[in-house]
């Protein structure tokens, strides 16, 4: 069992594509505290003519302190839904893969459900289903376990008797592959540098929403994020 973990993101980059494509399960930390400064759980990068476009999903703050992510809401959901898919009509709609993933997307958005995870995780399947990526991903809050850092990773590896993890590079620094390994589970790092594929306005800008990938490419997306994958520091 290889196993990879992620706190649930915003239409995430092909980064966490690439780690989910390499393995059987990754478990999405929902019961971990949203960070106070910057994060991608909840923003994440599209691109128009003047290049970046940043889009966020706005969350209730006030007089609720630090939240896990499985308890995130959405502030003022029926506001931002509508500015959020005029968006991506506006900078995509002339895109021949728009209208069959709007469409998915457009459900998604329009779900009652205020909670964050929720849209989240609606419209990770879209990607995976689209992307024709059929790993699992598993809640941390599934499993009934808690704590945090790496003997939280190493609790969960082990409860579902995995033989190896994989991380994102240079993750060494902040986990001690050690505590993995004394418990028998092999650890692997996983390179990710986006490789150049045709987008919309202009030249090329890296590190962007797999959605704007997926949008640009169709199913042939996988295949870019294949590419651009490689264990340890090897080219």
């Amino acid at each position: 069992m290889i196993i990879s973990f992620n706190q649930p993101a915003f239409i995430p980059w092909g980064g966490f594509f690439a780690r989910l494509l390499r393995s059987d399960r990754m478990v999405l930390l929902d019961s971990t505290l949203l960070a106070q400064g910057f994060t991608f759980v909840n923003r994440n990068r599209l691109k128009g003519p003047e290049g970046e476009v940043w889009i966020s999903v706005p969350l209730k703050r006030k007089g609720r302190g630090r939240q896990e992510i499985k308890d995130l809401e959405i502030y003022e959901k029926e506001r931002w839904r509508k500015k959020f898919l005029s968006t991506l009509r506006h900078y995509y709609g002339h895109s021949i893969y728009f209208e069959s993933v709007f469409e998915e997307i457009r459900s998604a958005a329009n779900q009652p459900d205020v909670r964050f995870l929720s849209l989240a995780l609606a419209l990770l399947e879209i990607l995976k289903a689209k992307l024709g990526i059929d790993r699992e991903t598993v809640l941390q809050s599934s499993t009934g376990i808690s704590g945090k850092g790496v003997s939280l990773l190493v609790s969960i590896a082990k409860e579902l008797r995995a033989d190896e993890v994989i991380l994102p590079y240079g993750s060494e620094k902040a986990v001690e592959s050690s505590r993995f390994e004394i418990q028998g589970i092999k650890v692997r790092e996983l390179r990710y540098l986006p490789p150049q594929y045709p987008q919309f306005w202009g030249g090329f800008l890296p590190n962007l929403s797999s959605l704007d990938l997926l949008l640009c490419c169709g199913f042939e997306g996988r295949s870019v994020i294949e590419k651009g994958s490689r264990f340890g520091g090897s080219d």
